[in-house]
């Protein structure tokens, strides 16, 4: 057997020293490695109420005539005097467009040849009206019919500012994730310190509340019932935890 030659024991003695110098240095390197960040997430949930403040009413006239001038002159003529009634009422201009304006044919089918034979014209002139007093709400959809409006599509409730209390249901969400947390963090002997994430859910409006209303409908004779609206929001937080 040959004995190591003496540049082997010298690459032997220098790779020892080596891994004796690389102990006190990983030992270092763990002691000054920070523990890893206690956190808690937890979801919270809130919402604000509020009644609707403004109705949106669709409808407006339709005319049937022999001829398409005579249904678009008699529709204008109506059309006219129904807004009219809605300055009367005290409904200002900038509430109230136009948001169709319709000509079609009266089309009737001859017995026994079934062809189409055009028997006049239908012209008919839709409005959005905005009402935001809705005490007056009654008494716009009777002026409306009285003066000739004979298509009342409908109505829709809906709060004018509901910005306002989505950041109110946002903050009764952060709230409620807060206690959630709180709860939780001393049950497990530590306190919640600074917040490390927000994450939002759901900021979107409600939808406005569809009510039905006829062209006959008289003031006396439409009680709405307005309700309240809720503004619901969710958020998802992290904390950081601290003894």
């Amino acid at each position: 057997m040959s004995l190591p030659s003496r540049a082997s024991r010298a690459l032997a003695i220098s790779l020892s020293g080596l891994v004796t110098l690389a102990q006190p240095a990983l030992a270092q390197q763990a002691a000054t490695t920070p523990a890893p960040t206690r956190s808690i997430t937890l979801q919270g949930e809130g919402q604000a109420g509020a009644s609707p403040d403004l109705a949106v009413v669709t409808g407006g006239t339709q005319i049937q005539s022999r001829t398409a001038r005579e249904a678009m002159e008699g529709n204008s003529r109506v059309m006219r005097a129904v807004q009219q009634a809605l300055r009367e009422v005290g409904i200002e201009e900038r509430d109230v467009s136009t948001s169709a304006l319709s000509l079609r044919p009266t089309i009737e089918y001859q017995q026994n040849t079934n062809r189409p034979r055009v028997v006049g014209y239908t012209a008919g002139h839709q409005l959005t009206i905005r009402v935001r007093d809705l005490a007056k709400l009654g008494d716009v959809l009777d002026r409306m019919v009285t003066a000739g409006a004979n298509q009342v599509d409908g109505l829709e409730l809906t709060v004018s500012d509901w910005s306002k209390k989505v950041d109110e249901a946002r903050a009764a969400a952060m709230a409620d994730a807060k206690r959630k947390a709180g709860i939780l963090a001393a049950a497990a002997g530590a306190r919640i310190g600074r917040v490390m994430h927000i994450e939002e859910q759901g900021a979107a409006p409600p939808r406005p509340m569809p009510r039905m209303a006829t062209a006959s409908a008289r003031a006396d004779s439409v009680p709405v019932a307005t309700g309240d609206q809720n503004f619901q929001m969710s958020v998802t937080v992290t904390w950081e935890l601290v003894d």
